[in-house]
């Protein structure tokens, strides 16, 4: 038996955590309120419970719908604005959805149709929450990664670079930023190596550098830098060189 008041329930909650995960993801900081009056505007897709539309009506239905549930929670400013809106609200419906119907036919969960959604819809809230999480690591991470260049004498080398707030390093002689590599990448032929002292984290030590007769990180060119080389792995995913934070334009 289908219970209207739970249907209302959870396509409010559904409509509610998809315009709270689009306003995080595109960082639209609307209002709580907001985002419930678009919600309520939302519950009017359960018409065609009660009303027989065609496909065509179906689907020009459901996207003024879309559209207006977008304009009232975030509102209008331009088209191009409410056009993202409206996209990312069905890029996370798609993701939502079909992670809830996943869960529905791999368990094939036979119970009570209040009991069968509610179990479904907890799981999926939990899922976009993850998903909203993984999306902004993935954001934070992958716009501080730049490729590199590097060439000295007849060596080229390449490889991404990850701009780490916490490498500060500075040539006590020229003042110069210091960029670490991770030295197996380097070819150590023909190098002339800078002994650079330095002291991080209650640490003091020489670290190996040389001045690359070439630069280029992000398709920019730099001069004045040292390239460090290190020891140590730094285990950030496919970054084998430290940016340094003192440099300008990244």
């Amino acid at each position: 038996m289908v219970y209207i008041d739970i249907v209302i329930l959870i396509n409010f909650i559904f409509d509610f955590t998809l315009l709270n995960t689009v306003d995080l993801l595109l960082k639209r900081n609307t209002k709580i309120k907001r985002l419930i009056l678009g919600s309520v505007v939302g519950e009017s897709s359960l018409i065609i419970l009660f009303i027989k539309l065609s496909s065509i009506g179906n689907i020009i239905f459901k996207i003024v719908l879309s559209i207006a549930m977008c304009i009232i929670a975030f509102g209008y400013k331009d088209k191009k604005y409410t056009l993202f809106n409206t996209i990312y609200l069905y890029l996370t419906g798609i993701i939502l959805g079909g992670f809830m119907t996943y869960l529905y036919n791999e368990f094939k969960i036979n119970r009570e149709y209040s009991y069968r959604y509610i179990f479904l819809l907890l799981s999926g809230l939990t899922f976009l929450y993850f998903y909203y999480k993984s999306i902004t690591n993935f954001k934070r991470d992958y716009k501080n990664r730049y490729i590199v260049e590097i060439d000295y004498g007849k060596y080229h080398y390449s490889g991404t670079g990850f701009l780490d707030s916490g490498n500060k390093l500075v040539s006590p002689y020229s003042n110069s930023p210091i960029i670490l590599v991770e030295k197996e990448y380097i070819s150590l032929h023909r190098l002339k190596i800078i002994p650079v002292p330095f002291c991080a984290l209650n640490h003091h030590g020489i670290l190996n550098c040389f001045k690359p007769d070439l630069l280029l990180i992000g398709g920019k060119s730099y001069e004045n830098v040292l390239i460090g080389l290190s020891d140590k792995s730094f285990n950030i995913d496919g970054c084998t060189v430290l940016l340094n934070s003192r440099l300008e334009n990244l």
